[in-house]
């Protein structure tokens, strides 16, 4: 089972939404992602997520979108991002996903070989005299961390057991300054945290990628990687 992760696909199958006008690499996006997803993706391959996969604002319109997302290969784990204004309480998507789809946010699956936690993320705080409300929004978001961590250390079968992490906004500031989620992916031993969000070459080149510390850091929006999973297997 190979593994692939895309974030960012910003569907819109019930609406017209023409992404275009943010940049031209977006224009008929969809069709591109669908083109290079079967070119990539085995039928038995595992496909992460992180993120702002529709941008439908109900579940009726976000029935489209799930179709299109489980005809394409492989089994899929989706992770909320800030664009997903449909994703309310995960245990109230889960029955309506597809075959091939699931979801995490808050806990942990299993997948063949590897482990999947993911959480509803926040960008990382500034450290400028935070506000009572940035304090507790970052007390939520690492308390589902933490239940996502717990969850996966329940599941995994040793600690050399890949363990990949959904964390839609960048774990780091574009200064390269580590969030305070950082420390709680050294702590329970996640093998990679696959991320989205930045959709600018700038916010690209600044971007951490590669290993930090134990951990391997990768962007995979949509339009970062070419409209194309970007395989993820542990090396």
């Amino acid at each position: 089972m190979n593994v692939w992760a895309i974030s960012d696909l910003h569907l819109s199958q019930a609406s017209a939404d023409r992404r275009e006008r943010y940049a031209e690499r977006w224009r008929d996006h969809a069709e591109r992602l669908s083109k290079n997803w079967r070119e990539t993706v085995g039928a038995e391959d595992l496909v992460l997520l992180p993120g702002d996969i529709s941008m439908a604002r109900n579940h009726r319109d976000l029935q489209p979108d799930l179709r299109w997302l489980d005809a394409l290969p492989g089994a899929k784990v989706l992770a909320p991002g800030n664009h997903d204004l449909w994703w309310n309480d995960v245990e109230k998507i889960r029955p309506m996903l597809r075959p091939s789809l699931r979801a995490v946010d808050g806990d942990a699956l299993s997948v063949g070989e590897v482990v999947v936690a993911g959480a509803r993320s926040i960008p990382v705080p500034r450290p400028d005299a935070p506000t009572n409300k940035a304090r507790a929004d970052v007390a939520r978001a690492l308390d589902r961390l933490n239940a996502a961590l717990d969850d996966a250390a329940r599941l995994r079968t040793s600690p050399e057991q890949p363990l990949f992490v959904l964390w839609h906004f960048p774990p780091f500031d574009a200064h390269g300054h580590p969030g305070p989620w950082v420390d709680l992916f050294e702590q329970h031993g996640v093998t990679a945290c696959l991320y989205g969000h930045l959709h600018t070459q700038g916010q690209w080149a600044s971007a951490v990628r590669g290993r930090r510390g134990n951990v391997w850091y990768q962007c995979v929006a949509a339009d970062s990687i070419g409209f194309r999973p970007l395989r993820v297997t542990p090396r």
